[in-house]
């Protein structure tokens, strides 16, 4: 996974002239909106009067929640996206933005906005920490609809449950009202129920409030169960996704054995949907095995010693993982600055409890996009730009893969020893002091809570 900052760098050259010409003029209109409102108090009315308004030129609640939009994101422009920590739950607006989105709000009266203004007026309130408006404001778009159909109607609820759920902070006793009324809508919005609950309990996995993540997780699963034939068939990897997220949350609530019964549901439930000996139905059951990958390891132990071909550490500090320590076990490709930032914030709340923090990486024939000489030279750059460069604190162990080349020349990598012993889908692994599994996924900002959980309930 690379960082925001890495993709937005690596996009341009691709582009080409055209590319760069259309990110130059999307900046320049940013800049120019944000521009408008500051200047605004120094245009004239038509009576040659200077105006003290710096929001006169927008005419619309649209425009103003676009304002909105627009100065989060000049806000956020110069910061470090890598060291911002993720707090849905108590993050805020930067005041600037919440102020701005005050004072545009300011300009429109709930009564004359029209119908079809409703819905960007409650989401300026919302940027401007006026909930009980917003509420307001949905129910008069939702009495102006009480006559579309509970499809529609539904659709309209998971738009509401997003903007709360990506708000600053998330909207909790609205995601909930939204989501009373969504479920009261029945099969009819069994679709758009899925899709709330789902998104619902990712968040309340991301918080580790895991009791939520899953009541979430089989409120979605019952949706999908009232779904049509055919949008259970298009949508079965929405349903894929309901099951994913609840059988991690029984996984750290039960453990492994648990959720791997609970992952046997969902092949019984999600297989019939795809033709039986069509190419759907094998993609399908291989997709529904792979997901079972980071659960099936869960209380297992004997887990063999990291292999290199060489270790960048300090003298004697290459048998991981140690008996009697807590081992963390993280597989690195590539700058991944986010990881690392929170890689960093649990080797200072952890790494003097006894956490051991591991690195593993390989060679792949390239180094940053440029081609290496030999794997010598690679293991070489590795070392150097994961110790000396980016400082991971822990150890890295650098293995040499071996690779053939198929008949046209491109070069096939097969596993190494870790990638075998180790389960490196999810990026790292939890290795208690019994030698025993306890956890595998990502390491990520977002699934930071989850890992500080578990690591604290191995110590």
């Amino acid at each position: 996974m690379r960082s925001k900052i890495w993709k937005a760098s690596a996009r341009f050259p691709r582009a080409g002239w055209i590319g760069r010409v259309v990110a130059v003029v999307s900046v320049v209109c940013v800049a120019s909106g944000i521009v408008a409102a500051q200047s605004a108090a120094r245009v004239g009315s038509s009576a040659g009067a200077t105006s003290t308004d710096p929001f006169v030129r927008y005419a619309t609640p649209g425009q103003c929640q676009q304002a909105a939009l627009r100065l989060q994101t000049r806000y956020w422009r110069d910061k470090r996206p890598d060291t911002v920590l993720y707090a849905p739950a108590t993050d805020s607006v930067p005041a600037p933005v919440a102020q701005a989105a005050r004072a545009c709000a300011a300009r429109f009266t709930m009564s004359t906005v029209p119908v079809s203004e409703l819905r960007n007026l409650a989401q300026l309130y919302l940027w401007a920490g006026h909930d009980t408006l917003a509420l307001q404001a949905i129910d008069r778009l939702e009495q102006a609809d009480h006559d579309r159909s509970a499809r529609e109607r539904g659709w309209i609820l998971s738009l509401w449950i997003d903007a709360a759920l990506t708000a600053h902070p998330v909207r909790q006793s609205l995601i909930r009202t939204f989501l009373a009324k969504l479920d009261a809508l029945g099969a009819p919005a069994a679709t758009w129920r899925l899709f709330a609950h789902t998104h619902y309990s990712d968040y309340a996995f991301s918080i580790n409030d895991q009791v939520l993540a899953e009541s979430e997780g089989r409120a979605a699963i019952a949706a999908s169960r009232q779904m049509s034939a055919n949008d259970r068939m298009d949508f079965v990897y929405y349903i894929v996704n309901a099951y994913v997220m609840t059988a991690q949350s029984v996984a750290l609530t039960r453990g492994g054995p648990a959720a791997l019964a609970f992952y046997d549901t969902m092949t019984t439930d999600l297989t019939p949907l795809r033709p039986v000996g069509t190419g759907d139905r094998g993609r399908l059951a291989e997709d529904l095995m792979n997901r079972r990958i980071p659960i099936t390891p869960l209380g297992r132990g004997a887990w063999p010693a990291v292999h290199a071909n060489t270790w960048y550490a300090t003298a004697g500090d290459t048998v991981h993982p140690k008996p009697g320590r807590l081992s963390l076990l993280i597989f690195v490709y590539g700058p991944d600055y986010p990881m690392i930032a929170t890689i960093r914030r649990l080797s200072a709340a952890y790494g003097t409890q006894g956490l051991d923090l591991v690195f593993m990486t390989s060679t792949a024939g390239y180094f940053r996009t440029l081609s290496m000489q030999s794997p010598a030279m690679e293991v070489d750059s590795l070392g150097s730009y994961y110790r000396t460069y980016l400082h991971l604190p822990g150890p890295l162990a650098v293995e040499i893969t071996n690779f053939s080349h198929l008949a046209d020349g491109r070069r096939r990598d097969g596993e190494t020893p870790n990638q075998k012993a180790f389960i490196h889908v999810g990026g790292a692994m939890l290795i208690d002091r019994r030698g025993v599994a306890r956890w595998i996924g990502e390491i990520s900002p977002r699934t930071e809570a989850v890992w500080r959980a578990v690591i604290q309930g191995a110590l």
